[in-house]
């Protein structure tokens, strides 16, 4: 990250790592995804293929601890391979996976990641992302226990940029500005609201002890492509 070699990782150095790092992830992911999903070789992914692989042949999930939960990500799953679909029929080309296993980064899916991440986060099935239920996701300490400073500033830019129609909660209109901001720099963004949280002592670049103090912030980060290059071996980390 600390390409200069300062001893600090600035705005810059930080928004091209996680360029660099969210380009590689997606190759890696789609290679390796087409690769065990492919199970014909045929150069398409077909929902059955998708299906067997990652849930087998089971119907109800009677053998599951979890069948609600099982079923649940089967729709989900199902919903999201038919949204990447985009001729419809059936199978999934090379783009076409790599729109499935990042929505993200595709416009015409954009809905799908807004209803996914409120599914995610809304604990009491509103259709709405609470305050609560958004802090929650950050942090959960003791009953009665103080929320740490950051925690406090993420509750303070939820209530005061997030929602913006101020009713304590965001809809799927501010999840999707939430999620993709105006501005097409999502990157600088990214590293401006790392530094603004890990930076702890405000001299606008991260040492390697506050990147560490901070390692759950970058866990739920494109910086660490959402804490999978944790369990990488190489050579960048």
């Amino acid at each position: 990250m600390d390409s200069d070699s300062s001893g600090g990782v600035s705005r810059e150095e930080l928004r091209a790592w996680i360029l660099r790092r969210h380009r590689g992830s997606r190759q890696e992911a789609l290679r390796s995804e087409s690769a065990r999903l492919d199970r014909d070789s045929d150069g398409v992914v077909t929902w059955a293929e998708f299906r067997q692989l990652s849930f087998g042949d089971a119907e109800d999930f009677g053998g599951s601890p979890d069948p609600d939960s099982h079923r649940k990500l089967l729709e989900r799953s199902r919903r999201r391979f038919g949204a990447a679909d985009e001729d419809g029929d059936g199978r999934l080309g090379a783009a076409e996976l790599d729109a499935f296993l990042h929505p993200e980064d595709f416009p015409r899916l954009q809905d799908l990641v807004v209803q996914e991440t409120i599914e995610d986060l809304d604990r009491d099935g509103d259709g709405f992302i609470q305050v609560d239920e958004y802090i929650a996701d950050l942090f959960e300490g003791p009953p009665g226990s103080p929320e740490p400073p950051e925690i406090q500033r993420e509750r303070e830019q939820f209530l005061q940029v997030r929602d913006r129609d101020g009713d304590g909660r965001l809809g799927p209109p501010e999840v999707k500005l939430w999620l993709s901001p105006p501005s097409p720099d999502w990157a600088g963004l990214e590293a401006e609201h790392l530094i603004h949280h890990a930076d702890l002592d405000q001299d606008g670049a991260l040492s390697r002890e506050e990147i560490l103090a901070r390692w759950e912030l970058f866990v739920g980060s494109r910086a660490t492509d959402y804490g999978q290059d944790l369990h990488r071996g190489h050579d960048e980390l």
